[in-house]
């Protein structure tokens, strides 16, 4: 069973592949609306780590004060941040105790700012260094070489969901990952369905028509704190009503 919540749509960065384009979500700040919220998310979802994420999370304004009432709660979570300048110095003021998964996105951060990024104390889980260009493969081994003490580091693909350049981002990458002069010394994401890596799949899967490999099991609530079932921020059927699956 995966949770999600996207706390909210806005994002200090423009990646060109993101299709987190629909900013017409409000997104809920009221602090008596948020615990109540996040309390009934315990009480749906016992023992399922509520995976929270954005747009960037550390850009709400009361990203603490939910830290705070997920560890009142005792509710297991971990955010998705990309780790930004902006999203560090947020992180470093939070007293609370939390987990972050990381993305790195070599379009929008020079690296020479990356050793400022890992200056905090933060628990690390995952770092995904984007794979935007062959620029990334440089990303990737400083952030190896600044995060010794995280154990998961992945050079990590593009999905084609925008526009040719993608899917070329995305061939490249599956090209790289059987080249054994790249992946004796990187660490490609291994996430795989019906014995395939997902960025294979992304290269050809349609799933429109077909039922929804996560029905039932897959619920994303929204900033407006609205439940979907679909990655798309959609209600559907059963049925796959898209030509594109993230594939989680």
């Amino acid at each position: 069973m995966k949770v999600e919540w996207e706390v909210t749509l806005k994002c200090n960065y423009s990646c060109f592949y993101c299709t987190n384009l629909d900013q017409s979500l409000n997104t809920v700040t009221d602090k008596s609306q948020l615990k109540k919220f996040i309390k009934s998310l315990g009480e749906k979802y016992p023992n399922v780590e509520i995976f929270v994420f954005g747009g960037e999370p550390f850009l709400h304004p009361n990203i603490d004060y939910i830290i705070e009432c997920f560890n009142e709660f005792n509710i297991p979570f971990v955010i998705q941040t990309n780790f930004s300048k902006k999203s560090v110095a947020v992180i470093k003021r939070i007293k609370q105790p939390f987990k972050v998964q990381v993305s790195i996105h070599p379009s929008e951060v020079k690296i020479e700012h990356l050793p400022f990024l890992f200056e905090t104390n933060v628990e690390i889980r995952v770092i995904d260094v984007m794979y935007s260009s062959r620029q990334a493969i440089k990303y990737y081994f400083k952030v190896k070489e600044l995060a010794k003490n995280v154990q998961h580091i992945f050079l990590t693909p593009v999905a084609d969901f925008g526009d040719g350049f993608s899917q070329k981002l995305l061939e490249d990458y599956n090209k790289l990952r059987y080249n054994p002069n790249y992946n004796k010394f990187i660490d490609f994401e291994q996430v795989k369905h019906w014995n395939k890596y997902r960025s294979e799949l992304w290269e050809n899967f349609n799933p429109k028509g077909k039922p929804c490999i996560y029905n039932g099991e897959y619920f994303l609530y929204g900033p407006n704190l609205e439940l979907y079932n679909c990655c798309y921020r959609e209600k559907h059927n059963g049925i796959c009503n898209h030509e594109k699956c993230f594939l989680m």
